[in-house]
């Protein structure tokens, strides 16, 4: 809960808002910039134009996100938790039959967009750049007007000028590009002007939304704006995060609170995509071959080079506006969808983002960095400099993964300017601000349907320094790395790929840069915290705590596994093994024994230990039994041909040294099969009896929780 102090100073606020006319909205959005990645949130990349508006309005210190691309983005477009808008962890298949409502992949229709909100005051509408909320509904049929960009995908190559669409369909195109010369965020700067110069011919003001895709990779830049950096970079990531941190203290961003932080630790992932510093720290600059630190050094100054062009755009934004006398009542707010991009690895990758060992780039090769063909990331050490001195990366609800910078400009509606705001703020509150600016109302029902209630609180209060937002409650999870925020304190615990999955306690007043886990210190506190947390999960319907009750059985999260006299561990139905408690079957052979009633059921799973990278399962489809294996992501499964009776049976698994599969019931062979190989990796998700419920090891289409009764299971690794 929230309070403001007086109410008097709120009725100033709307008061001034009305005197002053609506304002022009632009709202600003990068992808996977740092937090201190801008020139006035201490990076050394040149940003003299968002410095200005920085200079001349407020930087907000702990403006949350959502952890990740289209979940922020549905956050800011919509003013809800990215759950309640049908956007919980990505994009792409509509996973709502076994994951519940938030697990869409698409925006909702209990959603109101920032366009569709301002259009019903007369706010003119455009849009440009990345959509990400939504491959099968365009832009256009969320509220804008016009629209220039791509719709499908989280990245795409800026060289390529054809995955770029004008929006209706069908639209003339206003801006003619050279194939030769074609450059996407560049594009996007000119069409966001080409845009303004349309608004600006009549009297209704207008609401611009512009969401480059610069800096996630693939790191694409010209050669030129590169080449600048070049030298820079070549300092490596630990004087550049020093130079960075001493920048932030001179500027009043760090206070005595923060403290200079280590590199943070390689998340766990698979070997060959990590170059093997997985569950590692990051290496020092000094420890890394020359060669390998040039070809870093071009992929880092790539990187600037796409937020240098984010700026001159920015810089030809205000030029526009001050020409035709819009800048003084125009509302810019600028910020970034998450922190720092970590994959996979301190070297980066290159082509895909899953596709083995980072390819070193030498001699002639290097002038190709950045260049059309490629697909280059920065990696995870690089990431760390841009999220100086803050935690861990994107992916991660940690201070490096869900904290970006904001800038607010607005001549006419902020005064005092050049100020922090040390308030914590969310994506969420933007739809709020831009509501009470422009007098619109959000309704109850859009379209013939019931809207959820905006989340957010308005930012207004803060442009005019009048009072802060006391004890707010922030939420957050993103496959499984979940945080709550209240007041001071944070709770937070990471994905299957962070080092333990257990909470952690934090007083953000005394230590911003989360170094000292409270939680041994104050455990009422975290109870409390996890509490609202879940209270908070089952009311946005974040899988599986809201299914937890309609569950037979409930999960129950093993710490330690049991043994019989034969080396089996025991198990039953309901039992969730997190990694770092299930054993270790990586290179080994696998015997399981099941005892099961299936009953009426048709569907789901017996036991699964692993995901969509590595692991196995066993499991029902229309009463049939299948086995599944990952390997490397690659999917193999051996379908029985019969039907497993209804009564008790006894199931035995075999997954024997030489990769053959058999699955047995009672005397009978149900399944045969052979692997090409034994599992290479320890799995990141748990070991789970009678359920799959993170990322899957199948393809199963229905809800994969077991519903009928697996009496006893057990597991030995051979």
């Amino acid at each position: 809960m929230y309070t403001f102090a007086l109410f008097f100073p709120l009725f100033l606020v709307s008061l001034f808002l009305s005197v002053q006319g609506r304002p022009n909205v632009i709202v600003v959005l990068v992808d996977d910039m740092g937090y201190s990645d801008l020139g006035s949130f201490g990076g050394e990349v040149r940003t003299p134009h968002l410095d200005k508006l920085a200079a001349n309005g407020l930087r907000f210190t702990q403006n949350y996100n959502s952890a990740r691309c289209c979940p922020s983005r549905a956050s800011l477009l919509t003013g809800l938790y990215s759950h309640q808008a049908g956007i919980a962890n990505f994009t792409g298949r509509d996973s709502t039959d076994r994951l519940g409502p938030a697990y869409l992949g698409r925006l909702n229709k209990q959603c109101m967009t920032l366009a569709e909100a301002l259009k019903t005051v007369g706010y003119q509408t455009y849009g440009v750049g990345k959509w990400h909320v939504g491959h099968d509904e365009s832009p256009v049929n969320r509220g804008f007007d016009e629209y220039y960009g791509y719709t499908k995908g989280h990245s795409t190559s800026q060289w390529e000028k054809g995955n770029y669409r004008r929006l209706p369909e069908g639209r003339d195109h206003e801006l003619h590009f050279e194939e030769d010369s074609f450059f996407a965020t560049d594009a996007f700067n000119d069409y966001a002007i080409e845009f303004l110069k349309q608004a600006q011919k009549k009297e209704d003001p207008f609401f611009l939304y512009l969401a480059h895709s610069s800096p996630h990779f693939p790191l694409h830049a010209p050669a030129k704006t590169r080449d600048r950096y070049l030298d820079t970079y070549r300092k490596g990531w630990d004087v550049l995060r020093r130079e960075r941190y001493s920048r932030q203290e001179k500027s009043g961003l760090v206070t005595d609170s923060w403290g200079f932080t280590g590199l943070s630790d390689v998340p766990d992932d698979r070997d060959d995509i990590s170059n093997y510093f997985a569950g590692k720290a990051n290496p020092d600059w000094k420890n890394i071959d020359q060669d390998r630190q040039e070809d870093l050094a071009y992929r880092m100054a790539t990187f600037a080079a796409m937020i240098d062009h984010v700026d001159q755009g920015i810089g030809e934004i205000i030029s526009q506006l001050e020409d035709s006398g819009d800048l003084e009542n125009t509302l810019i707010l600028f910020t970034s969808d998450n922190g720092a991009c970590y994959e996979w690895g301190p070297f980066g990758f290159d082509q895909s983002s899953r596709k083995g060992f980072t390819k070193l780039h030498e001699g002639k090769d290097l002038q190709n960095v950045g260049g059309p063909g490629t697909y280059h990331s920065v990696g995870s050490a690089w990431s760390c400099l841009s999220n100086t001195p803050l935690r861990m990366y994107k992916h991660f609800n940690h201070e490096g993964g869900n904290c970006s910078p904001l800038i607010a400009y607005w001549p006419q509606g902020i005064n005092k300017s050049n100020r922090w705001v040390r308030s914590p703020v969310h994506l969420i509150d933007i739809m709020p601000t831009l509501l009470e600016v422009s007098g619109a109302k959000y309704p109850k029902e859009w379209n013939d349907q019931k809207l959820t209630p905006v989340e957010g609180l308005s930012l207004t209060p803060h442009f005019k320094g009048i009072t802060k937002f006391k004890d707010r409650v922030l939420c957050f999870d993103h496959f499984d790395s979940s945080a709550i925020r209240k007041g001071d304190w944070k709770l937070v615990r990471g994905n299957n790929r962070y080092k333990e999955r257990i909470w952690e306690l934090y007083n953000l007043d005394e230590d911003r840069c989360e170094t000292n886990n409270l939680i041994e210190a104050n455990p009422d506190k975290a109870k409390e915290l996890e509490a609202e947390w879940l209270a908070w999960a089952k009311r946005v319907k974040v899988n599986p705590y809201y299914l937890h009750k309609q569950a037979n059985p409930p999960v129950q999260e093993i710490s330690k596994l049991k043994r019989d006299a034969q080396g089996f561990y025991l198990l039953k139905h309901g039992d969730q093994v997190p990694r770092e408690n299930a054993p270790v079957f990586s290179q080994k052979a696998i015997e399981v024994k099941l005892s099961v009633t299936r009953g009426k059921e048709k569907s789901g799973v017996l036991i699964s230990h692993g995901g969509s990278r590595s692991g196995y399962s066993l499991y029902l489809k229309d009463g049939i039994p299948l086995f599944s294996c990952r390997l490397d992501g690659v999917l193999y499964t051996y379908r029985a041909t019969q039907i497993l009776p209804e009564n008790r049976i006894s199931l035995s698994l075999i997954v024997n040294p030489a990769g053959q599969v058999s699955l047995n019931s009672e005397d009978e062979i149900l399944i045969e099969g052979k692997l090409p190989s034994l599992l290479k990796n320890h799995p990141q998700d748990p070991l789970e009896i009678g359920n799959d419920s993170l990322s899957t090891v199948g393809n199963y289409k229905l809800d994969p929780r077991f519903k009928g009764f697996i009496h006893q299971a057990k597991l030995k690794l051979k």
